[in-house]
């Protein structure tokens, strides 16, 4: 994970630059009309300096540092322009220079997009702390992500290529995908492998995009199970032992399969719009309203399973 401390390292910065402009202003005795683009050399400083607290990842990630280094070359020039040191006006060096500095900005990125950008790759351990329940939101736009069962004391764990987001409040804990580096599997791949714990009750949210998702969920301990989910690809595998679990699920164009153990029994409600609902009736005979197991008022595990479709398929599927 990153720093805790990047926020306030990045504060001092522009503090401290604020103080060093001010400074050099007093002592070389410059005019505003003369010390101005010492403001651009800052943005640029700053900009620097928080690439580099995100980490620069090998060759592909000089892109990262273009634009402050940037700001800092024209705010020199703009600057050594204002005191005299170039022997012109600035609105003159920039008539002169900006075709010459966009065609090279321009062939820059152009080289960039064919150097591979690595993808950062992450550990994560969050530990219990005592809890004897959790909610738990995930937030993944694109790319693959499976679910395993935490280390024992963690509340989460896992290895996060493309980076990961970490939030924890008195409402819970939320992972996101980190952006910083670009979209994920747009300009690099991102797959998560995610341990969850099984050792306390969750109410597990996950939110998905353009994802493949594979969430075996069948020796945690899940309440209530949310998921949204746009053009995705997703198989679940529910609790064996988990007493009663809530599933509510809404999805776009996607495909859903969902994996009832046995000895879980499970009532089931599905409407999709355009496209298949399907329901191992073998298992989870018609009812009134859905499909329910013979058994599912008296188990002692089961699952109350509704779900609302766009355009896709839906299937829900007993398995040993």
């Amino acid at each position: 994970m990153r720093p805790a401390g990047r926020g306030p390292l990045i504060a001092a910065t522009w503090l401290m630059g604020l103080g060093v402009v001010l400074l050099v202003k007093q002592i070389l005795g410059l005019g505003w009309d003369e010390a101005w683009p010492m403001f651009i050399v800052l943005v640029g400083v700053v900009g620097l300096v928080t690439r580099v607290l995100r980490g620069v990842h090998g060759f592909g990630g000089l892109w990262d540092v273009t634009w402050p280094l940037a700001w800092i070359v024209v705010g020199g020039g703009l600057l050594a322009s204002t005191t005299g040191n170039l022997g012109t006006g600035p609105l003159e060096v920039v008539d002169e220079w900006w075709p010459a500095a966009a065609i090279a900005l321009g062939a820059w990125f152009l080289i960039g997009a064919f150097v591979p950008r690595p993808a950062p790759i992450e550990t994560l351990a969050v530990m219990l702390d005592g809890a004897t329940a959790a909610a738990i939101r995930i937030r993944f736009g694109a790319g693959e992500i499976s679910t395993v069962r935490a280390g024992t004391g963690n509340l989460v764990d896992g290895r996060f290529e493309g980076g990961v987001l970490v939030r924890r409040d008195a409402h819970g804990l939320e992972l996101a995908q980190d952006t910083t580096f670009g979209l994920p599997w747009l300009d690099h791949d991102s797959r998560w492998t995610l341990g969850l714990s099984g050792e306390v009750p969750l109410d597990l949210r996950l939110e998905t995009g353009a994802a493949r998702a594979r969430l075996d969920l069948s020796d945690l301990r899940i309440r209530t199970l949310d998921l949204q989910s746009g053009a995705s690809d997703t198989r679940i595998r529910l609790p064996r032992n988990a007493g009663a679990t809530s599933v509510r699920a809404e999805t776009g164009a996607a495909a859903l399969v969902i994996e009832v153990p046995d000895g879980v029994g499970a009532r089931i409600r599905s409407q999709v719009a355009l496209g298949a609902s399907n329901v191992d009736q073998t298992r989870f005979p018609r009812t009134i309203d859905g499909y329910a197991s013979p058994d599912y008022a008296s188990a002692a595990n089961r699952a109350d399973i509704e779900v609302r479709g766009g355009i896709g398929s839906v299937q829900v599927v007993g398995v040993a």
